[in-house]
Formats: structure tokens, C-alpha cells, sequence
């Protein structure tokens, strides 16, 4: 069994981080497969659909399995098994309960969803298919948050992978064989490898859970005991505030999904061409620059728990020093990857996806990679303060912002697609500023500006001439083993010169794994 009981904070975010890398790798390279094989158009309409999915499964997904995550901890470090299992039983009751209202709502307003809110009649079929994701993901979320709480990685992890590899078998090799041409049957068979992806995650889990001990253990079938309020109130008490800023989140996706190739027609583009465009932000340019969240994803993850431990214990001190660790880490991914994007997007893009053009979006893109992967590890330490509303307002804030540019300015065919441009830098910039002052006001981090920014900078520089040399100044005729060995030579230069410089004390770190 995989535990992180013991771990320590940097060795739970390597553990964390290697899982997280598993998934989204997996993730990542079925979205660049399936971009060649269904077309800039097909990836359209899929983003169309993929972000209306999102809204409906946020209310049952987004805030109830950190729910059970964290209360079954606790019930865990109490001893307490029937309180785990009843907390379990009430949020899977819940979780269906919503998923079923959902999906019932859903399917009686098809039509109206299609044509009203997508306002694009070729999605009738794609959004059938959604149907069924809407309670698989719902069940599969909440046991996963069952087992994190637990501190018992190997089912969640396990699941999460085979939900991926089950999805691309299915979707790839139905396309290879069946080799459908029209784009809609193409995007329909995208949203359908959901389902199926979800299926199988969802019973593995299953598998992994003793469900014997459950059928056996009455006391915790008893729901409607003295018990059943507290833990419906803890639940939602934690379950909502998080629901509802990730629903803003989401919701900004599914009206950027809307909003940006409607707008850009009025700009002028073709309904194709618009579609096109965005399908290449949204479903190329988009998963490259949410890359690093495989690190901040894993720091959030552990830095939560972590730090609302010590405040429990008023230990500011540890707060402080856990903070600043995971910033500088953060700076330490953020840093490197935000000049290879700017400078070598094109590249990057050429060796994945085949086309330039989605380089040069990359490139403009990528200028909110450093705020955007500041503000998401800025969210979870403010999570682990309690200060979720605060962050909740940081977000909305910058958000708006966001809207307005798109609406504004990207009709206007001075700007176009860089008006969607400029408002997500800016707000990336915002809540990142915003979730720094808050953080500050309530933790007097110490942050050493040569270990955290400038030795990274010029070690990311010096990076960056070593793929430059390599990619422009080498014989090598492949480009595709030109940009393997650039990118692979400069990442392992900007390695050696964070040791070298000991920006990274190798010593140190052995030490803290060690705990």
C-alpha cells in the first residue's frame, strides 16, 4: 500500500508529482494523437462540448470529494471507522442525488442546451453522449477522495491511469479501424471514450474498496442516526465555498468555448475558420501551457493538509517555512518552462503537433505561465489558511477581467484572437498579484530573491542558448531528433546549473526526503 503518512512534505510532492506526471503524460499525448487524427475542426466542436461537461459535473465533483478527503482523515486519525464509512455513504448519496437531477435535466432540455447555450445545432449528438459521463465521474471523484483521505494512493492513482489508458485505447483504435470522416462522428466518439474511460476507472475502484466490509458493517448503513446532520453539515460546509469557485472557473471555460469563435466571426473569420482557431488554443496551445500544473497540482495537493495541520498547532513558524518552500518550487518549474514556450514555441509545437501556428498562439499564451502556476499554489496555500473565500473573490476578480477582453475586444478586428490574449495574461497576472498580498497580510513569508529568482533565470538562460545552439546550429537533419535532443540537453543543463550554483543543495534534499 502506497501511504503518505510518513512522507515528507518535499517526498510526498515528488511522490504526488510522479503520479500526476503518469496521468497528464498519458492525458497529453492522447490530445496530440487525437489532434492529428480528427483535425483542428473535430477538436473544436469536442472543446465545445468538453467544457459544458465540466460545469455539470463541478457541483457534485468539485468541492465534495476534498470533503471526504479531509473528514475521513479525520475520522481516520480518531479511529473512528463507522464515522469514515458514514461519511462515505452520505457523499455518495449526495453525489447521486446531483449527477441524477443532472443528467435528468439534461436530457429533457437536449435541444435547448444545443441550440440555445452552444448556439451550434451539430452538437445534438456529442451532448447525448455527455449523459452518461455525468454520474460515472461523480462516483469515480468521490471514492478517489475517499482513498486520498485514507492516505491509500495505489487505488486512486491506479484508477486514474487506467480511466486514461482505457479512453485512448477505445477512442484511437475505433477511429483507426472504423476511420469515420465527418467531424461531428469524430467528436462523438472523443466524448463516448469518456464514458468509457470513466466505466472502468470507476469499477477498479470498486475492486480496490472491500465493499464486503461496508455490506456488513450495519452500524455505518445506518444514516439516519444523530450523526447524519453533523456530517451532511461538515460536508457541505467544506464541500461548498470550494464548489463555488471552481463553477467560475468552469464556467469561464464554457463561455470562452461560446463566446470566442462567435466573436471572432463578428471579427470577421469564417464560423470554420473560428472554430479552427480556437480548437487549436483550447485544445493544443492549452494542454501544453497547463503542463506544469503536474507540480503544482501535487503541491496543492500536499500543501493543504500540511499546513492546516500547523495551523491547528499555531505553529506559524512551519507555515511560513512550508509557504515559502512550495513557492520556490514553484519558481524552480515556472521559470524554465515559461521562456521555452516564449522563445521556443514554435518549435515545441512543430516537434508535437506537426503545426507552427500553434506555436506562435504558444508563444503569445505562454507570457501567463509563471502567474498562472504562482496563483495555483498561492490558492493552496490559502486553502490550507482557510481563506477560500477571499481566494474565491481574488478569482472572480480576475475573471472578469478576462470576459471583458474577450467580449470586447476580440470582436474588434484590430485585435481578434489577441484580445483573448491580453485578458488572460491579465487576469493570470491579477489573481496571481491579489493571492500575494493576501498571503502576505497572513503569513510573513521569507523568500530569498537570488535562490528563487535570479540564479533560476539565468540558469533557464543559459538553458535556453543550449537548445537554441542545437536546434538552429547543429547538423542534424531530423527535426524531430533535433527538438528531442535540444529540449532534453537544455532541461538537464538547467538541472546541473541549479546544482552547480546550489540553488538545489543535494545534501539538503536527501535530507528532507529522508524527513
Amino acid at each position: 500500500m502506497i501511504t503518505l503518512k510518513k512522507f515528507s512534505f518535499i517526498l510526498g510532492v515528488i511522490l504526488l508529482a510522479s503520479i500526476n506526471f503518469v496521468v497528464r503524460s498519458l492525458g497529453f499525448i492522447y490530445r496530440i494523437i487525437l489532434s492529428r487524427m480528427i483535425g483542428p475542426q473535430a477538436i473544436g466542436l469536442y472543446q465545445m462540448v468538453f467544457p459544458f461537461l465540466m460545469v455539470l459535473i463541478t457541483l457534485p465533483t468539485a468541492g465534495i470529494p476534498i470533503a471526504v478527503s479531509k473528514l475521513v482523515a479525520k475520522e481516520n486519525s480518531l479511529n473512528n471507522r463507522n464515522g469514515i464509512y458514514r461519511i462515505l455513504l452520505i457523499s455518495l448519496l449526495i453525489g447521486g442525488i446531483i449527477s441524477l437531477l443532472l443528467t435528468v435535466i439534461v436530457s429533457l432540455n437536449i435541444d435547448i442546451v444545443v441550440n440555445s447555450i452552444l448556439k451550434n445545432s451539430d452538437l445534438h449528438l456529442p451532448i447525448l453522449w455527455v449523459i452518461p459521463a455525468i454520474s460515472l465521474i461523480t462516483f469515480s471523484s468521490i471514492l478517489r477522495g475517499f482513498f486520498y483521505g485514507l492516505k491509500d494512493l495505489k487505488p486512486a492513482a491506479s484508477a486514474q491511469i487506467l480511466e486514461q489508458v482505457t479512453r485512448i485505447l477505445f477512442v484511437l483504435l475505433y477511429l483507426y479501424y472504423k476511420n469515420p470522416n465527418h467531424p461531428i462522428t469524430m467528436a462523438t466518439i472523443a466524448i463516448i471514450g469518456l464514458s468509457v474511460g470513466e466505466f472502468f476507472g470507476l469499477v477498479y475502484l470498486i475492486i480496490g474498496f472491500n465493499i464486503k466490509k461496508l455490506i456488513y458493517r450495519k452500524t455505518s448503513l445506518n444514516l439516519l442516526g444523530t450523526s447524519f446532520l453533523s456530517y451532511f453539515k461538515d460536508i457541505a460546509y467544506i464541500s461548498i465555498p470550494i464548489t463555488i469557485s471552481r463553477l467560475i472557473s468552469v464556467l469561464m471555460q464554457t463561455i470562452n468555448s461560446i463566446l470566442i469563435p462567435h466573436r471572432l466571426v463578428i471579427a470577421g473569420y469564417t464560423s470554420v475558420a473560428a472554430i479552427e482557431i480556437f480548437g487549436k488554443i483550447a485544445g493544443m496551445a492549452m494542454p501544453l501551457l497547463f503542463l506544469p500544473f503536474t507540480v503544482t497540482g501535487a503541491l496543492v495537493i500536499n500543501v493543504i493538509p500540511n499546513i492546516s495541520e500547523q495551523v491547528a498547532v499555531n505553529n506559524l513558524s512551519d507555515v511560513s517555512y512550508k509557504s515559502s518552500l512550495a513557492i520556490k518550487i514553484t519558481l524552480l518549474v515556472a521559470i524554465p518552462v515559461t521562456l521555452v514556450y516564449t522563445v521556443l514555441g514554435k518549435e515545441l509545437a512543430g516537434l508535437i503537433y506537426h503545426q507552427k501556428e500553434v506555436g506562435v498562439y504558444l508563444s503569445i499564451i505562454s507570457y501567463s505561465t509563471l502567474f498562472m502556476c504562482m496563483q495555483h499554489t498561492l490558492s493552496g496555500i490559502l486553502h490550507g489558511l482557510g481563506k477560500q473565500v477571499i481566494t474565491t473573490i481574488n478569482f472572480l476578480l480576475g475573471m472578469l477581467i478576462q470576459l471583458y477582453c474577450t467580449y470586447f475586444l476580440v470582436p474588434n478586428p484590430k485585435y481578434g484572437i489577441n484580445g483573448f490574449f491580453i485578458g488572460f495574461i491579465l487576469s493570470s497576472f491579477v489573481i496571481f498579484i491579489l493571492h500575494l498580498i493576501t498571503l502576505y497580510r497572513f503569513v510573513p513569508f521569507k523568500l530569498s530573491l537570488t535562490q528563487s529568482v535570479i540564479k533560476p533565470l539565468l540558469s533557464s538562460l543559459f538553458m535556453i542558448l543550449i537548445m537554441l545552439f542545437i536546434h538552429r546550429g547543429s547538423f542534424i537533419t531530423s527535426e524531430a531528433l533535433k527538438g528531442i535532443i535540444a529540449f532534453t540537453t537544455g532541461g538537464l543543463a538547467y538541472i546541473a546549473c541549479l546544482i552547480i550554483t546550489k540553488t538545489i543543495n543535494i545534501k539538503a534534499l536527501i535530507d528532507s526526503i529522508k524527513g
